[in-house]
């Protein structure tokens, strides 16, 4: 049975605020943005007249690996996560060159939670920083050409 990794899920408060900081801050594009709502969302979620706006966000080989979720009804209040809340705890991604994302992010008064630290033996450069409404953003350096840490297929 083959298994292949999907989307992670975001539930945002301003769809198009934190849309803006996945695709001009971290450099994702949109793939797709859509409205949802009826009978089966209802279904699935556990919820009645849910209404939905969604934004796919990704990369070349992952268009949708980010899916942003803004609930026009049935919103909730914004949890803020630490590093070592339980649970899922933050969103991962692998650049070539980590210092055009740093300008972004100062440029947009972004601070991180910490780094760019040299890591052990895996990445040139690791950086913890949030979007807009607090999640945890890793951003992890590898230069182009490097093999991806844990990267490797086994059939």
């Amino acid at each position: 049975m083959a298994i292949h990794s999907g989307h992670t899920g975001i539930v945002v408060q301003d769809l198009d605020r934190v849309g803006r900081f996945y695709k001009e801050v971290i450099g994702l594009r949109e793939a797709r943005r859509m409205s949802r709502e009826g009978a089966p969302l209802d279904a699935l979620l556990g919820l009645n007249n849910v209404r939905l706006e969604v934004m796919f966000l990704g990369t070349p080989d992952r268009p949708a690996a980010i899916e942003l979720l803004q609930y026009v009804r049935h919103p909730s209040a914004p949890i803020q996560r630490q590093p070592n809340t339980h649970g899922p705890n933050h969103v991962h991604f692998i650049v070539h060159e980590l210092d055009p994302i740093l300008e972004r992010l100062e440029a947009a008064g972004i601070e991180s939670i910490g780094g760019p630290v040299a890591w052990f033996d895996t990445w040139t450069r690791v950086l913890y920083t949030r979007d807009p409404e607090d999640n945890i953003v890793e951003l992890t350096e590898i230069p182009e050409g490097q093999p991806i840490p844990y990267a490797a297929t086994s059939d």
